[in-house]
């Protein structure tokens, strides 16, 4: 049964009702999750594990988002376009940052010797209590011991990355 309407316009007590609803649901949601201030940070390509300000928390999500349009290359004689921050379609080998996942991926990691994690263009990571006060740093998977060519030394470009952190409550 609809609620009877007067000229189109809800009765006076259904329309505090009404906005009563959305402010408790609303509120609801805060209590769950709030988003520390987003965090802008630039990746060098031609720099390995580079630290961030960014100091993760423990209860805490990670979420990160790089610009569309940023592009870097792990190999300018071979992508002189550069490619995105989730690399190419094929995996890295022994001696890279990160064996098995993309070349020239972004890639994060939790502290000085922590977790690493892929990253690519979007996503979120838990964030564990043992990580807690920890400064998150970021790379490029790309041969860290120049074993297969230069290494790091001939990457070219750079992304931007908005970094965030949900707080669960």
């Amino acid at each position: 049964m609809k609620p009877a309407r007067i000229n189109g316009i809800l009765p006076m007590h259904l329309q505090w009702k009404t906005l009563i609803g959305a402010l408790l649901t609303t509120s609801a949601m805060l209590m769950v999750c709030s988003v520390t201030k987003a965090e802008t940070v630039i990746v060098h390509a031609n720099a390995a594990w580079e630290m961030t300000d960014v100091v993760v928390q423990e209860n805490t999500t990670l979420m990160w988002k790089v610009e569309e349009n940023d592009l870097w290359s792990f190999s300018p004689q071979l992508f002189p376009g550069g490619h995105t921050a989730d690399g190419i379609p094929v995996g890295a080998l022994k001696g890279y940052i990160y064996p098995d996942r993309p070349i020239g991926m972004l890639v994060g990691r939790i502290g000085d010797c922590g977790r690493m994690f892929p990253m690519g263009m979007s996503g979120s990571l838990p964030i564990l209590p043992s990580e807690d006060g920890e400064f998150l740093y970021l790379t490029m998977n790309d041969d860290i011991l120049g074993s297969y060519g230069k290494g790091f030394k001939d990457n070219e470009g750079e992304l931007v990355v908005k970094i965030s952190q949900l707080k669960k409550k």
